[in-house]
């Protein structure tokens, strides 16, 4: 299979990919462009960033943004991606157009305009594990309440690394594992003059961590809460100054490292704290060897952002609200059985099984495959399967509602639709 293949339109692969099944061959499934990517770029000597959103009409057509502007003109034909990104400053318009090349999951191109042309590259967008984070841990030693500081990272190797500081200092921790929403954990602390070693083994729930640390003293229930959680996730900004008022985006990760979005680039957060309802952070732009940097001060308040962006060029009020949570996409994790009656009147059981990363499986009759294009907005879940029958290979894609504790939709193939309804069952 191909990861630099673009659909060139739905009902003609959907025709072909029914003759090559009938005929008996092997047809080719096409890795979809839809998503989320990392684009990068370089201009007067510095590196900027920006992401690319992909996205598929009802029609089978593609649309897309650049940040937070829409795009127009999207195609995918063969490995090559072209859109056209349009520009508005007060009055002023400007045009810029992208030629870039699939091959191995990544994106190679130029951005092109009347002023000149400058490489454009690009790579899927990985999810940020929930995981990560800073965990406020509450817990009882005894007649002791305890608090301490979890604190979760994944290196650039996949391996995972975490500090526990605590009232009684700071702990070696070892032999860190993260898979599917559980959390384990070696720790050794020393007081005083001893020293004891514990396990933990906890679960992720969205913004919640609950486990057991266990030691040769017994076992102790730990609770735990994200720190940061009102501030993690995407804000829409209001700028206003003497030059006007401008609409931005900033997105703040569970790390507490974050982009805020300048003309539909983004530019690396600096110095991101919260202090209580206090944020600050600084930004810095530059151009050659000319470098502007502003800084923001504001205060954190149910879902809305106040305060003041600082620089050299003068003082900018700034207003924000946080857009609808994705948490809404932790309601599909878990795992789902679906279950029909065939022809010939025996019960059939698939079983689709999603972990807190947005990656999943789908398996049906002893044949498990992967589930791709996974999407969550609000109560609708999209996915798409390959499963192997025979030797050949077929593409369903599933479109339904969350309703609690059930997932209603279809399974459409090159065979048609058929009616699927899964049960939440962990």
């Amino acid at each position: 299979m191909s990861h630099a293949t673009c659909h060139k339109g739905t009902g003609k692969h959907l025709f072909l990919a029914m003759l090559l099944i009938f005929a008996g061959a092997l047809p080719v499934v096409a890795q979809d462009i839809v998503g989320d990517w990392e684009m990068v770029m370089e201009f007067g000597g510095r590196q900027s960033f920006a992401t690319l959103a992909i996205s598929k009409n009802a029609d089978g057509t593609l649309a897309g943004k650049w940040g937070s502007s829409e795009l127009s003109n999207v195609k995918c034909e063969g490995d090559k991606l072209t859109f056209t990104r349009t520009m508005r400053f007060g009055d002023n318009e400007f045009t810029m157009t992208y030629a870039g090349t699939l091959k191995d999951g990544k994106i190679t191109g130029t951005m092109s305009s009347d002023r000149g042309d400058f490489p454009v590259t690009g790579s899927r967008r990985k999810p940020i594990p929930p995981a990560v984070g800073v965990w406020d841990l509450a817990y009882t030693i005894g007649d002791r309440d305890v608090t301490a500081k979890l604190t979760v990272s994944q290196k650039t190797d996949g391996t995972w690394d975490a500090k526990w500081v605590s009232q009684m200092g700071e702990s070696t921790v070892s032999n860190v594992k993260v898979q599917d929403g559980k959390l384990t954990l070696d720790r050794k602390v020393k007081f005083n003059d001893q020293e004891f070693s514990m396990t933990f083994a906890g679960t992720i729930q969205g913004d919640n961590l609950t486990g057991v640390a266990k030691s040769d003293m017994g076992e102790v229930q730990v609770s735990g809460k994200r720190f940061g959680a009102a501030l993690i996730g995407k804000w829409e900004l209001t700028s206003v100054s003497e030059r006007g008022t401008r609409t931005l985006m900033m997105t703040v990760y569970p790390n507490l490292t974050g982009r805020y979005e300048f003309f539909g680039g983004e530019i690396p957060m600096k110095d991101l704290k919260l202090d209580g309802s206090q944020v600050t952070f600084a930004i810095e732009m530059g151009f050659g060897d000319q470098t502007f940097s502003s800084d923001f001060k504001g205060t954190l308040q149910e879902g809305t952002l106040k305060g003041q962006m600082t620089s050299d060029r003068g003082t900018s009020e700034i207003t924000g609200k946080k857009l609808a949570a994705a948490a809404a996409a932790s309601s599909i994790v878990g795992t789902w059985e679906f279950v029909r009656e065939g022809q010939d009147g025996t019960r059939r059981t698939s079983t689709l099984k999603i972990k807190p990363d947005m990656t999943g499986t789908y398996t049906m009759r002893d044949n498990e495959t992967p589930v791709t294009d996974l999407k969550v907005s609000g109560d609708e879940v999209t996915f798409k399967v390959t499963m192997s029958f025979g030797g050949n290979e077929v593409t369903m894609e599933f479109k339904g509602k969350l309703e609690g504790k059930t997932l209603k939709g279809e399974f459409t193939s090159p065979r048609g639709p058929r009616e699927a309804i899964g049960k939440r069952i962990d």
